[in-house]
C-alpha cells in the first residue's frame, strides 16, 4: 500500500481500516487516478491481517463524493470513456468482493459515481443532511460504474428506475425508506456511530463474515449456487477455532474474542 496516494487518505487504527476520498476541493470527485488508488488500497487492506473492517468516507463536510470527475469524459473519446467505465466497474467490484465488511460513511453529497461507490459497500449510514442521486441523465449519460445493475438489487427495480430515470436528488430519510441506507443520524451522532459500528463488525468472526458475503453475492446470480456455498461453509465453520470460542463464550455468558482461525 502506498503511503503517498494523490487522492486518498488511508488509515489503520487497530482492526479498522479507513479509506477517505481526499479531493475536497473537487467535492471528492472520482478520477481515473482515484479508481486505481482505491483498487490498490482495498487490496492492501485485504492483505493486512490486523484489519477486519473497511470504512469508506469523504474528506470535508460537503461531500462523500459528488460523482465522476467530468473532465475525464469531456476530454476523452468514446473508447477512452468506455474504458473508464470498465475500470470503475472493476474497482467497485473489488470493494464489493472485499472479504471484510465494508461500511460507507456518508456525509454531504453522494451523487452519480459517488452513490455507485456507496452502493458497493455492505452497509451504508449517513447524516440526516446527506443528499443522494443518480444524476447521470441530467448530463445525457447513464450510471457507468455498476449503478444500472447493483442499485436495483438493494432498492428493487422500480425504485432503482425511479432514482436513475428522474435523476432527482433524495434526502437521507427517503433513501432509508427505500432501503438504501441502514441508518440516518444527526451530525453530532454520526462519527461516534461510525466508530461504534466499525468496532462491532471488527469484533465479529472473520471467516464466517467472509463466507457469508460470498454466499450472499453468489446467490444474487444463482440461488442454487449460493445455497451450495452456504451449506459447504456451514460445514467448514464447524472445524474453526472461532466456533469453539463462540460456543464457549455463549456458555460463559461473555463476549467472544474471535481470532479468525
Amino acid at each position: 500500500m502506498s503511503d503517498d496516494y494523490e487522492t486518498l487518505l488511508v488509515d489503520v487504527a487497530g482492526s479498522i481500516g479507513t479509506i477517505t476520498i481526499d479531493r475536497p476541493e473537487r467535492m471528492n470527485a472520482i478520477s481515473p487516478t482515484l479508481l486505481d488508488e482505491l483498487a490498490d488500497a482495498i487490496e492492501a487492506l485485504e492483505s493486512n491481517d490486523d484489519v477486519r473492517v473497511v470504512v469508506l468516507a469523504g474528506a470535508g463536510d460537503r461531500a462523500f463524493s459528488a460523482g465522476a470527475d467530468l473532465s475525464v469524459i469531456t476530454e476523452g473519446n468514446a473508447v477512452d470513456v468506455a474504458q473508464i467505465s470498465r475500470t470503475g466497474q472493476e474497482t467497485f467490484a473489488a470493494v464489493k468482493a472485499c472479504s471484510m465488511p465494508v461500511v460507507a460513511a456518508i456525509d454531504g453529497f453522494c451523487l452519480g459515481g459517488g452513490m455507485e461507490l456507496a452502493t458497493h459497500a455492505d452497509l451504508r449510514i449517513a447524516t440526516e443532511d446527506a443528499v443522494f442521486g443518480q444524476t447521470e441523465h441530467t448530463l445525457g449519460l447513464l450510471p457507468g460504474w455498476g449503478g444500472t445493475q447493483r442499485l436495483q438489487r438493494i432498492v428493487g427495480e422500480g425504485r432503482a428506475k425511479e432514482i436513475i430515470l428522474t435523476a432527482d436528488h433524495y434526502d437521507a430519510d427517503t433513501m432509508a425508506d427505500y432501503g438504501f441506507l441502514n441508518e440516518v443520524l444527526s451530525e453530532n451522532e454520526f462519527e461516534d456511530r461510525v466508530d461504534e459500528l466499525a468496532a462491532d463488525l471488527a469484533a465479529g468472526p472473520p471467516i464466517a463474515q467472509a463466507l457469508t458475503k460470498r454466499a450472499m453475492h453468489k446467490g444474487q446470480d444463482d440461488v442454487d449456487a449460493g445455497l451450495e456455498i452456504e451449506s459447504s461453509a456451514f460445514g467448514l465453520l464447524r472445524d474453526t477455532e472461532d466456533l469453539v470460542e463462540g460456543i464457549d463464550a455463549f456458555h460463559e455468558d461473555r463476549d467472544p474474542e474471535f481470532a479468525g482461525e
